[in-house]
């Protein structure tokens, strides 16, 4: 009878040449990716940029206007995805870090609570003025001159 030496299944030089596979695998894929332009080192530094922004408390980040312009065009792309308010005149306005002011005519009250709703579920903002009319219902009244005593009270 022969005595059969088991082996191990898996040797250390067979791990060592799975590891440098999957490091060749990754270098050779952010390669192809950065010259079919997916994923570079541009985009990997600006997507570090947005998460460290996002982690840093609203006080010690610098508000510029490249980021008031980005927030209205979030704001007004979360305002044209709704099919009623998409065809009203409201304007939007970025007053500060995180504050947005809506203005313009809406056809029912039932709309600014939505577009205020609308509006605050968007990323970036903390706080909307909502400063929209209801056409109708916000028109100014014209005082029409008339008696001053009530009809009945003239007998």
């Amino acid at each position: 009878m022969q005595r059969v030496r088991s082996e191990p299944a898996i040797q250390a030089a067979d791990i060592l040449a799975m590891i440098g596979g999957g490091v060749l695998g990754l270098a050779l894929g952010f390669v192809a990716g950065g010259s079919v332009g997916r994923v570079n080192s541009r985009r990997i530094a600006l997507a570090v940029e947005r998460w460290r922004s996002h982690r840093t408390p609203h006080a010690t980040r610098v508000w510029t206007e490249e980021d008031a312009e980005r927030l209205e065009a979030r704001v007004l792309d979360a305002l044209s995805r709704d099919v009623i308010l998409a065809r009203r005149p409201i304007r939007v306005r970025v007053l500060g870090m995180a504050l947005v002011e809506l203005s313009g005519r809406v056809s029912h009250v039932s709309e600014v609570a939505l577009a205020g709703d609308i509006v605050q579920e968007v990323d970036g903002v903390d706080t909307v003025l909502n400063h929209l009319l209801v056409t109708g219902v916000d028109e100014t009244v014209v005082a029409v001159p008339g008696p001053s005593t009530p009809r009945a009270a003239r007998g």
